[in-house]
């Protein structure tokens, strides 16, 4: 499997939005950013990887290992 994480990101077009490493978002609905790290966190336990959490600004605010999710 992939070792690719899934990111916690903001963008002025969608808010806060889970996406994979330099690749496409998986969901745009949520409004906040609590609410996408939950997906986040769902989403990495389902398929075995890790997330990463950024503040709006766009540095990286969090890493969660695999075996922490």
């Amino acid at each position: 499997m992939s070792n690719r994480d899934y990111y916690v990101v903001y963008s002025n077009e969608y808010g806060w939005h889970v996406k994979l490493e330099n690749g496409r978002a998986v969901d745009t609905s949520p409004r906040k950013q609590k609410t996408a790290l939950k997906k986040a966190r769902r989403l990495a336990r389902r398929n075995n990887r890790g997330v990463v959490v950024n503040a709006k600004a766009g540095y990286t605010r969090r890493h969660i290992d695999k075996e922490d999710v």
